[in-house]
């Protein structure tokens, strides 16, 4: 499957978001990662959130003991690149698959559903903000100028 030019595995998508303990889905342009936690004990539930990008994987490990300091580390974490739209998360059936791994396993569903709602409008209004940006020119350079003659 072709995206923005770039080939997308979905098979290997699904798979990944089906076995792993932990799935993190990082958004490069964005600077941030989707933690999708499926473990659970007696005390807590799944969790999905919104992080800021790990520097490394030493970083991201640390991170899950400060949002889960009551879990072990996680036996399977699945890291995925995702550097195309947001919207192609759900127009691809990635974003579905997310939910329906945990939408059965959840203590509290529509809880859950609300966190996972909530996490894709950020990415959402976050890609809109860098696309301003791109397009004003904040916080980017120009590749080459204009080659038009200026006019007084």
């Amino acid at each position: 499957m072709l995206d923005s030019g770039i080939e997308l595995d979905l098979e290997r998508v699904a798979q990944n978001i089906d076995e792993a303990d932990v799935i993190t889905i990082y958004f490069p342009l964005l600077g941030k990662t989707l933690i999708l936690d499926t473990r659970r004990n007696e005390h807590a539930g799944p969790l999905i959130t919104l992080v800021p990008i790990a520097q490394d994987s030493l970083d991201r490990y640390r991170s899950f003991r400060r949002l889960r300091p009551d879990f072990p580390r996680p036996q399977s974490i699945s890291m995925i690149p995702w550097t195309h739209r947001v919207d192609s998360l759900a127009r691809l059936g990635v974003w579905s698959h997310v939910v329906a791994r945990v939408e059965t396993i959840a203590p509290d569903p529509c809880a859950f559903m609300e966190m996972a709602d909530s996490c894709f409008g950020e990415l959402r209004d976050l890609e809109v903000r860098e696309l301003l940006r791109a397009v004003s020119g904040e916080q980017y350079q120009t590749l080459w100028a204009s080659s038009a003659p200026e006019c007084n």
